[in-house]
This record gives C-alpha cells, structure tokens and sequence, in this order.
C-alpha cells in the first residue's frame, strides 16, 4: 500500500513537471520573459493612434503596408545635409556603460519602457533556434558550393542598449550567448556576420529606434560594415553619404505602449547610396510593378510609417538596378523589415540586387538563384525571429520549397 502511495505521488510529481516545463516553454515563445523588481505591470485601454507597421503575432515582423495609403506631411521636405558625420567612429576597446535611475514600465504586449525608451523582451527559445539553423543548413546544401551565403542575425535594441543596471530587473536571456548557440548550430557552410560586437562597440550612439522595434540607419551602416569585414570589401566611409532627417517619428513601440507620454519621438536620419544613377522597382503582392526610390522623404509618410521610406517598405520583390556598373555583380537579399535599411548600402557595392521578403514571395530560391546566376545571398534577420514558428515557418519554405 506504502509502495502504491509512493509511485502515485511520483507519478503526480513528474505530470506536473512536464506541466510546467510546457507552460515554460509557451510563455517563452509568447515573449513574456520573467521580471525581477523594481518593475511597474502597466495596461490601459488603447488609445487612438496613426496606422504603422505593425509587428506580427511574436511582435517581430512589420505588417506589409502600400504607400498610397499613407498619411502626408504638410510640412516641406527635410533638407539633405552633407557628411553629417565628420568621422567614423573609431572602435573601442571594450563597452562603454549605460545607466540608468529610472523605473522599468511592463506592458501586456511584451514591450517594456525605461526612460524615454521602450524596448522588446527577449528570451532565447533553443527548439525554434534549432529549426531556424535547420532550414538555413538544408539550403546551403542545395546550392551549388560556388555561391556564397552571408548570414546576419541582428541582436535588438534590448541585447544592445539596455541599461546595464537594470538587465537584472528583467531576467531576460542574453543576446550575445543567444547568438553564440545559433551560429554554434549551423553548418558552418555560410558565413555567420557577428553583429553584436560591432553593436555594443557602438552601443552608446543612436543605433535603435526609442518609440520603434527597427535599428536606425547609423545601426544598419555599423552592419554593413560587418558585413564588409566579413565579404573582405572596403566600406564606404560614413563621412561620403548624404543623410535626410525627418522629426516625429512614432513606431511600433509607442502604439504598443498605447502611446506612453514618457517616450521621446524619433528622428529618422537616412543615409543615402553615394551612387546617382539607381533605379528601383517592387512588385505587390497583387502582382502590380512599381518604380520608386531606394529612400523615399520620409516627410511623405505618417509619423508611425516612416520606417517604410526604406526600399519602399515590405514587398515581396524587388529588384535594384546601379546603372553605373557594369561588372555583372548581384547578389539576393532574404530578408524581413530589418533589412530595409540596410539594402541601400548595399546598392553601392552590386550591378543588380534581388530583395526577397519571404514573408510574402512565394516561389524557390534555390531555383531563383541558378535562374539568375547569382553567386551571393544575404540572410537578414533581426534575433527575435529566431524564436518566432511562423517567421521560420515562412523562411524555410522560401529556402527549402
């Protein structure tokens, strides 16, 4: 009878481990992260806002959003200034700390502020890791050995300019061994463009949004210059582009704050190609073609859309011709909205580049590779994809369909 009494409280005891190892696993993969003191749960009822791109369903990937559908500025057009950076930030040694006194706010939608900045929540999930590393190795071993594949995994603003004083409060998974573990799980036939050095050497300078998810254009330049690095390609110096700044921009992290009066709107500063002669076409999802910009005025757009001035936002296609090479260079961009800022780097550097949102382009890339006879892709996607089923979902079956 003892024996019995025993084996059923075993029993019960393990049942309600797998229980909980499972809700743990689900609160993971919904971002709620687990938070220490010195945290305020704040909810209110949402307020009125301007339509943005909004983030899908693990807060990760812009909603697909036309131009035409967005607001106008009745303000005139920003003034493009020249070299608006004298120099290049020389690399530091170590990192430089960020402190702070202030409270961290918590909101529903897994989004926290602190200051007048608000942040995404992160926490490493391995099983989705582990699929993300899956689809990426089945597909660099279906291309042909001659094509190269350069994998960039963007950390977010909270591995990277969060408080140091205040990481503790929030207990959340670290960025830097986050990364660590994924490039530990591909195959090694690409190669892996470490970000989060390049990131924290420049933590302290105007690399993330405050009010939105994306990282800034001097954030997408420090990428590229990883990418570079790794591609053995000489940068073009920040001191050489043009940039455009537009005021009031208020992205996804204010509507998912329901506008939080204490965050400070943004200021989107574009940094242009050095080339003159681009031209660019997108095709819709409806199968419409359509030329625009590398870099529209973000003075067109609404105050939440502005992000979207980068190669005309979320397409499923698009395709960026510089008629001022001849050497036959391409290369294909896979991509989501974090992406967007950095193709235009890019444009610089290759005769044509195919942008691929696999989020919306349905078709093979292996076969869209050969087709083109391309010899380079370009992974982009920002950490927090990595633990998203349906992001890599949709990415595996654009690399592997």
């Amino acid at each position: 009878m003892k024996r019995k009494v025993i084996y059923l409280a075993v029993g019960v005891g393990i049942i309600a481990a797998i229980g909980a190892a499972r809700t743990y696993e689900e609160s993971l993969a919904r971002q709620a992260g687990y938070l220490g003191p010195e945290v305020i749960f704040y909810r209110e009822s949402a307020s009125a806002s301007e339509p943005g791109d909004a983030r899908a369903s693990a807060g990760l990937a812009s909603d697909k959003k036309k131009k035409a559908g967005t607001e106008k500025s009745p303000s005139p057009p920003p003034a493009v200034t020249t070299a608006p950076f004298p120099t290049a930030s020389p690399e530091k040694k170590g990192y430089e700390e960020i402190l702070s006194d202030g409270k961290i706010k918590v909101y529903d939608t897994a989004t926290v502020v602190l200051d007048d900045s608000a942040y995404e929540l992160y926490t490493y999930v391995n099983s989705a890791a582990s699929r993300y590393a899956k689809a990426v190795n089945k597909f660099t071993r279906n291309l042909d050995s001659s094509v190269k594949v350069y994998n960039m995994v963007v950390p977010t603003s909270v591995g990277i300019t969060f408080p140091d004083n205040k990481r503790k409060s929030l207990n959340s998974s670290s960025q830097k061994e986050a990364l660590e573990d994924i490039e530990h799980k591909l195959s090694g036939r690409e190669v892996f463009v470490s970000l989060y050095d390049k990131l924290m050497r420049h933590r302290t300078e105007y690399i993330f949004f405050r009010t939105d998810h994306h990282w800034t254009s001097l954030g997408a330049y420090y990428a590229y210059e990883a990418f570079c690095e790794a591609k053995n390609m000489a940068p073009n110096q920040l001191h050489e582009y043009k940039v455009k700044k537009t005021e009031n921009f208020t992205g996804s992290f204010y509507r998912e704050t329901y506008n939080d009066k204490n965050l400070r709107a943004d200021t989107l500063e574009a940094i242009y190609p050095k080339s003159q002669q681009l031209s660019m076409k997108y095709t819709t999802t409806e199968g419409s073609v359509i030329s625009a910009p590398v870099i529209d005025d973000a003075g067109k757009y609404g105050s939440g859309m502005k992000y979207s001035a980068y190669i005309a936002g979320d397409n499923p296609y698009t395709v960026i011709q510089n008629k001022g090479l001849t050497d036959g260079s391409s290369c294909v961009v896979v991509k989501e909205s974090y992406g967007n800022a950095l193709v235009p780097f890019l444009a610089d550097h290759y005769q044509t580049i195919y942008v691929i949102d696999y989020r919306y382009w349905e078709g093979k890339l292996v076969d869209f590779v050969k087709e083109n006879k391309t010899r380079e892709v370009i992974l982009v996607n920002n950490i927090s994809m990595t633990r998203n089923s349906y992001l890599i979902g949709k990415l595996t079956s654009c690399l592997n369909n």
